[in-house]
Protein backbone atom coordinates (compact mmCIF):
# COMPACT_ATOMS: atom_id res chain seq x y z
CA UNK A 1 0.00 0.00 0.00
CA UNK A 2 1.18 3.50 -0.74
CA UNK A 3 0.44 5.63 2.27
CA UNK A 4 0.39 9.26 3.30
CA UNK A 5 1.89 9.82 6.72
CA UNK A 6 0.14 12.18 9.15
CA UNK A 7 0.94 13.61 12.56
CA UNK A 8 -1.73 14.18 15.22
CA UNK A 9 -0.97 14.79 18.89
CA UNK A 10 2.68 13.93 18.29
CA UNK A 11 1.81 10.44 17.00
CA UNK A 12 2.43 9.08 13.51
CA UNK A 13 -0.46 7.80 11.40
CA UNK A 14 -0.84 6.70 7.79
CA UNK A 15 -3.74 6.52 5.36
CA UNK A 16 -4.06 4.81 2.01
CA UNK A 17 -3.02 7.53 -0.44
CA UNK A 18 -5.49 6.28 -3.07
CA UNK A 19 -8.33 7.43 -0.77
CA UNK A 20 -6.94 10.98 -0.50
CA UNK A 21 -8.25 13.61 -2.87
CA UNK A 22 -6.10 16.47 -1.61
CA UNK A 23 -4.17 17.91 1.29
CA UNK A 24 -4.86 21.52 2.21
CA UNK A 25 -2.27 23.20 4.40
CA UNK A 26 -3.27 25.92 6.86
CA UNK A 27 -6.95 25.53 6.07
CA UNK A 28 -9.37 28.06 7.48
CA UNK A 29 -12.70 26.72 8.70
CA UNK A 30 -15.74 27.82 10.63
CA UNK A 31 -16.88 26.10 13.81
CA UNK A 32 -20.43 24.77 13.85
CA UNK A 33 -22.43 25.53 17.00
CA UNK A 34 -23.85 22.47 18.81
CA UNK A 35 -22.01 20.06 16.49
CA UNK A 36 -20.62 16.79 17.87
CA UNK A 37 -17.12 17.13 19.34
CA UNK A 38 -15.58 15.28 16.40
CA UNK A 39 -16.76 17.99 13.99
CA UNK A 40 -14.09 20.67 14.04
CA UNK A 41 -16.06 22.75 11.58
CA UNK A 42 -16.88 23.31 7.94
CA UNK A 43 -14.92 24.92 5.13
CA UNK A 44 -15.51 26.15 1.62
CA UNK A 45 -13.27 24.30 -0.81
CA UNK A 46 -13.61 25.46 -4.41
CA UNK A 47 -17.28 26.25 -3.93
CA UNK A 48 -18.13 23.01 -2.10
CA UNK A 49 -18.74 22.43 1.59
CA UNK A 50 -16.29 20.20 3.45
CA UNK A 51 -17.09 18.86 6.91
CA UNK A 52 -13.84 18.67 8.84
CA UNK A 53 -13.48 16.03 11.52
CA UNK A 54 -10.79 16.28 14.18
CA UNK A 55 -8.58 13.19 14.14
CA UNK A 56 -7.74 13.85 17.80
CA UNK A 57 -11.42 13.87 18.77
CA UNK A 58 -12.15 10.73 16.75
CA UNK A 59 -9.37 9.00 18.67
CA UNK A 60 -10.85 10.12 22.00
CA UNK A 61 -8.00 12.50 22.86
CA UNK A 62 -9.85 15.82 22.89
CA UNK A 63 -9.26 18.69 20.51
CA UNK A 64 -5.88 19.65 19.14
CA UNK A 65 -5.04 23.34 18.86
CA UNK A 66 -2.28 22.51 16.36
CA UNK A 67 -4.57 20.87 13.80
CA UNK A 68 -4.48 23.29 10.89
CA UNK A 69 -4.09 20.96 7.93
CA UNK A 70 -6.88 19.05 6.24
CA UNK A 71 -6.75 15.75 4.40
CA UNK A 72 -9.79 15.52 2.13
CA UNK A 73 -10.95 12.03 1.14
CA UNK A 74 -12.48 10.81 -2.11
CA UNK A 75 -14.65 8.17 -0.47
CA UNK A 76 -16.41 10.75 1.71
CA UNK A 77 -18.10 12.57 -1.17
CA UNK A 78 -21.77 13.03 -0.46
CA UNK A 79 -24.56 14.98 -2.07
CA UNK A 80 -24.21 17.67 0.61
CA UNK A 81 -20.43 17.94 0.64
CA UNK A 82 -17.22 16.14 1.45
CA UNK A 83 -15.46 15.08 4.63
CA UNK A 84 -11.88 15.45 5.68
CA UNK A 85 -9.63 15.04 8.70
CA UNK A 86 -7.85 17.84 10.51
CA UNK A 87 -4.32 16.84 11.46
CA UNK A 88 -1.35 18.63 12.98
CA UNK A 89 0.69 18.05 9.84
CA UNK A 90 0.64 15.91 6.72
CA UNK A 91 3.84 14.06 6.04
CA UNK A 92 5.43 12.16 3.22
CA UNK A 93 4.40 9.36 0.96
CA UNK A 94 5.49 6.02 2.38
CA UNK A 95 5.46 2.47 1.09
CA UNK A 96 3.84 0.04 3.50
CA UNK A 97 4.54 -3.57 2.68
CA UNK A 98 3.18 -6.61 4.46
CA UNK A 99 6.48 -7.29 6.24
CA UNK A 100 6.22 -3.80 7.84
CA UNK A 101 2.92 -4.71 9.51
CA UNK A 102 2.93 -5.79 13.16
CA UNK A 103 0.70 -8.56 14.52
CA UNK A 104 -2.94 -7.52 14.60
CA UNK A 105 -3.25 -7.91 18.38
CA UNK A 106 -1.19 -4.76 18.99
CA UNK A 107 -3.08 -2.39 16.68
CA UNK A 108 -5.00 -0.11 19.05
CA UNK A 109 -7.07 0.05 22.19
CA UNK A 110 -10.05 2.04 23.38
CA UNK A 111 -11.74 4.54 21.08
CA UNK A 112 -8.75 4.36 18.75
CA UNK A 113 -9.55 0.79 17.82
CA UNK A 114 -12.60 1.77 15.78
CA UNK A 115 -10.58 3.52 13.06
CA UNK A 116 -7.08 2.00 13.42
CA UNK A 117 -6.68 -1.12 11.30
CA UNK A 118 -3.07 -1.94 12.16
CA UNK A 119 0.44 -0.83 12.97
CA UNK A 120 3.43 -0.66 10.69
CA UNK A 121 7.06 -0.18 11.59
CA UNK A 122 8.93 1.61 8.81
CA UNK A 123 12.55 2.71 9.19
CA UNK A 124 12.26 2.55 12.96
CA UNK A 125 9.07 4.63 13.12
CA UNK A 126 5.73 3.26 14.25
CA UNK A 127 2.68 4.26 12.18
CA UNK A 128 -0.93 3.63 13.14
CA UNK A 129 -2.83 2.77 9.96
CA UNK A 130 -6.16 4.59 9.70
CA UNK A 131 -9.00 2.71 8.05
CA UNK A 132 -10.53 5.63 6.16
CA UNK A 133 -13.71 3.72 5.33
CA UNK A 134 -14.50 3.22 9.04
CA UNK A 135 -14.45 6.95 9.85
CA UNK A 136 -18.08 7.64 8.87
CA UNK A 137 -19.21 4.95 11.34
CA UNK A 138 -16.98 6.38 14.08
CA UNK A 139 -18.31 9.85 13.32
CA UNK A 140 -21.90 8.58 13.61
CA UNK A 141 -21.00 7.12 17.03
CA UNK A 142 -19.78 10.58 18.08
CA UNK A 143 -23.06 12.12 16.95
CA UNK A 144 -25.03 9.58 19.00
CA UNK A 145 -22.94 10.26 22.13
CA UNK A 146 -23.50 14.01 21.74
CA UNK A 147 -27.25 13.50 21.28
CA UNK A 148 -27.41 11.30 24.39
CA UNK A 149 -25.61 13.94 26.47
CA UNK A 150 -28.02 16.64 25.26
CA UNK A 151 -31.10 14.53 25.99
CA UNK A 152 -29.95 13.94 29.57
CA UNK A 153 -30.05 17.64 30.38
CA UNK A 154 -32.69 20.35 30.19
CA UNK A 155 -36.36 19.46 30.11
CA UNK A 156 -35.73 15.78 29.29
CA UNK A 157 -34.40 15.17 32.78
CA UNK A 158 -36.94 17.32 34.64
CA UNK A 159 -39.03 15.44 37.18
CA UNK A 160 -41.93 16.87 39.16
CA UNK A 161 -42.22 16.22 42.89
Amino acid sequence: MNGLSLVADGELYAVDVTKVERVVRNMAWTRVPAAPAAVAGIANLKGGIVTLLSLSELLGRGSSEQALHAVIFKSFKKENGQMGLLVDSPGDLIDIIESDMLPSGVAAAGEESSIISGLAEIEGKLYRIIDVDSIPDRFKDSEKKAANKESQGGLDSYEED
